[in-house]
């Protein structure tokens, strides 16, 4: 597995480049809507529903195949940029840009994170907010000095769970690209998909699973050690 198979370290570099860059993207962007969701106005619920929709409809195959049909040379994403007289992009077929469209499916699935998010800063209790307006602090301040460290625990829940729901990526590149072009879009659970299944190795695909299972604790563990450095708990005041 480790030195015959040409597919494995490259699958794995794949998943580990998709994690690194999707999971920060998606909290930030998870985060950042929550903060414009967290105003008070008439609107906000219908907001919060729009927001939530992309991932009430998840990993499922019409979403993949939807995202597929916008990023064909054909669609919507090359007739908007035509607009602008950008030459059509085969986002799919270039392997500088066909990681990014699967990324960006991801992101734009950051609903259950949002809505968490949005719990924790409805959380944050408002006598803080009011006593640091007396002292003069303004908005960003009050961000970074209060509400940051508060929701630090949902943002350490929020980082646990994209990071292991990354490593476990499948269906965006199953059903978009089928890990094309040049094997940039291989995730390492289609590759293990396609030994298990397609190939019929059982023992070689269980043998991929559970070294898996085994990168996933290791980052899960380092996430844990770290957090005693940045995660505050008003519990334990600290």
């Amino acid at each position: 597995m480790f030195f015959e198979d040409k597919y494995f370290w490259t699958s794995f570099w794949v998943t580990f480049k998709f994690a690194l860059i999707q999971v920060p993207i998606k909290l930030l962007v998870s985060l950042g809507v929550a903060l414009i969701l967290s105003k008070n106005s008439k609107a906000i619920p219908i907001y919060r529903a729009a927001f939530y929709i992309p991932s009430l409809m998840g990993g499922s195959v019409a979403v993949a195949l939807t995202w597929k049909q916008l990023f064909a040379i054909n669609g919507a994403v090359n007739k908007i940029t035509a607009v602008f007289g950008m030459a059509p992009v085969k986002w799919l077929a270039n392997p500088n840009t066909a990681l990014g469209v699967l990324i960006g499916l991801g992101v734009w699935q950051f609903g259950s994170s949002m809505l968490i998010f949005l719990a924790a800063l409805k959380n944050v209790p408002q006598s803080y907010h009011e006593a640091a307006i007396v002292d003069g602090a303004g908005p960003v301040r009050r961000f970074f000095k209060i509400v940051l460290p508060m929701i630090t625990p949902i943002f350490f829940f929020n980082l646990i769970n994209q990071t292991i729901g990354a490593f476990q990526a499948f269906n965006s590149s199953y059903l978009i690209t089928q890990g094309k072009p040049l094997n940039t879009t291989l995730y390492y659970g289609v590759h293990l998909y396609n030994r298990a299944f397609t190939y019929y190795e059982m023992g070689y695909g269980s043998a991929m699973a559970w070294f898996m299972l085994l990168v996933i604790g290791i980052f899960t563990a380092m996430i844990f050690r770290s957090s005693s450095a940045w995660v505050y708990y008003e519990s334990e005041g600290k």
